[in-house]
């Protein structure tokens, strides 16, 4: 699958690719976890009992979206202060996520694969501490060599910012990075910074554009490609 917006080929079109990342950047909610989705469900939950809709078009513009982004659709969707409803739906969200945490599939292999071989990085638009709460809940937290969250930049994803921020974290030119995303939000920011992108889309109705899609982490071909790389460390 090619982009037809991409100056030149991407090596992500040859399966698996014939070319080895300096770094990886990868997203968090949605990609690793099941979070994005429980979000998604809490704000449908929360909308029906307001007798409030989204249009369908509205929904999949925000997914991945920061949660103040979010909070303010709704909030005018149902006629609320988005204070007041920012609180209403962050407690319901602190009480949904007390629940254990589970990988998505093939997550916790990947992370720990790409750790042993090259620089990790994680990107995400939540907030610091939600993002820090996650990746130790999953146990995953030691395998990153940087985090980088919504609190250390100055835009959001769709905009390059946390994966320019990632990469120098990293110390990689960020077209020798690797990006790994599940939504389109997440995807475009990946590409306005110039790095090679694999979508891994967990959300119905979620279309990222990317050189290379993919069903799950859990697929054979991307462990296969991981574990060729020379470990450089």
């Amino acid at each position: 699958m090619s982009l037809s917006e991409t100056a030149s080929p991407s090596p992500l079109e040859t399966w698996p690719p014939q070319w080895t990342p300096s770094a990886v950047v990868l997203d968090c909610d949605g990609l690793l976890v099941d979070t994005e989705a429980r979000w998604l469900a809490l704000q449908e939950d929360y909308l029906s009992r307001h007798g409030a809709v989204l249009a369908p078009s509205a929904r999949r513009a925000l997914t991945g979206r920061p949660i103040e982004v979010v909070v303010t659709a709704i909030a005018e969707a149902v006629g609320k202060d988005p204070h007041l409803a920012g609180a209403e739906l962050l407690a319901e969200h602190e009480e949904r996520m007390s629940s254990p945490l589970e990988p998505l599939p093939g997550a916790a292999e990947t992370v720990r694969a790409i750790a042993a071989r090259r620089p990790l990085a994680v990107a995400s638009n939540s907030p610091r501490d939600l993002l820090e709460r996650t990746l130790a809940s999953l146990g995953l937290a030691d395998a990153f060599d940087a985090a980088i969250s919504l609190d250390e930049v100055a835009a959001a994803k769709p905009a390059p910012d946390l994966y320019l921020a990632a990469a120098a974290a990293l110390e990689a030119a960020p077209e020798d990075c690797l990006a790994v995303e599940d939504s389109e939000t997440g995807a475009q920011a990946a590409l306005a910074a110039g790095m090679q992108l694999i979508a891994v889309p967990s959300i119905p109705g979620q279309d990222p554009a990317a050189p290379r899609r993919l069903d799950s982490l859990a697929d054979p071909v991307l462990a296969e490609w991981i574990g060729s790389w020379e470990v450089e460390r």
